[in-house]
């Protein structure tokens, strides 16, 4: 019931107004009246939410090259997290990866090196569940994460905070009958399964390893789905469903 109201006054803590701009059924939009680039959007039913400037519309955006060197952006985007009550626990207990993104026409591309970019991302990961770890559809990226500009603007300093949380009940569990490696590669080299990230060079693929993972999906799932991990060259990976067809329908 009161769900507006907690996204109303998380809009107004971000310094956005709180008169909420519906969407869709769930969907609420906030806006800046000092920076109308700058927009909140807010599912009242998951609590999750985009917070994004529109770069693409700021040309002098990137005249300012400061960025923060990855250790302050993972300490300041933890104290964000902390700050709002979103650092679960599997989260204080993942991993925090960094991305150097450059600017190309109006979108980002992965680059080398902090001194190349000009963007800095940092995301979070889950922490493993049961010793086995959480994979997500873009390794790269998280479900949590922060871009940094180079901007002294306080507002402009964050490009994109996106936060995609679905809590995992670990007390409700099942056994179910998976598939044999042999059986999910050969599905993998059939076209099925989902490739995460293409080789960076070449048409060919080489797979190295294989494991199995558990897949934390952008979108709403009943339960947390094991995959078989393939990894490879040139930063090649995807993956297949784990559980054996017969246990599904």
């Amino acid at each position: 019931l009161l769900a507006i109201t907690r996204a109303q006054d998380f809009a107004a803590r971000l310094g956005l107004s709180s008169v909420p701009i519906q969407e869709s059924k769930n969907l609420y939009r906030f806006e800046d009246p000092e920076m109308p680039l700058r927009k909140l959007r807010y599912d009242i039913v998951s609590n999750n939410f985009v917070l994004r400037y529109a770069f693409e519309q700021d040309a002098s955006l990137f005249i300012e090259r400061n960025l923060p060197l990855v250790s302050a952006a993972i300490a300041e985007a933890r104290s964000m997290l902390d700050t709002y009550d979103l650092y679960k626990e599997d989260l204080t207990q993942g991993t925090a990866k960094e991305s150097f993104l450059r600017l190309s026409g109006t979108q980002f591309l992965p680059t080398t090196s902090l001194s190349a970019a000009d963007a800095l991302r940092i995301s979070f990961f889950r922490a493993p569940v049961g010793g086995v770890p959480v994979v997500t559809p873009d390794p790269d990226e998280g479900p949590i994460s922060f871009v940094f500009s180079g901007s002294s603007n306080s507002k402009k300093r964050i490009l994109q905070f996106a936060y995609t949380y679905w809590p995992i009940d670990l007390s409700n569990s099942a056994t179910y009958s998976l598939k044999s490696s042999e059986q999910a590669w050969q599905e993998l080299q059939s076209g099925g399964g989902y490739v995460a990230r293409y080789p960076q060079t070449g048409t060919a693929a080489v797979v190295r390893t294989a494991y199995l993972a558990y897949y934390d999906s952008y979108e709403p799932q009943i339960y947390l789905q094991p995959v078989f991990v393939f990894e490879g060259d040139e930063g090649f990976m995807a993956y297949v469903p784990a559980i054996n067809p017969e246990w599904t329908e």
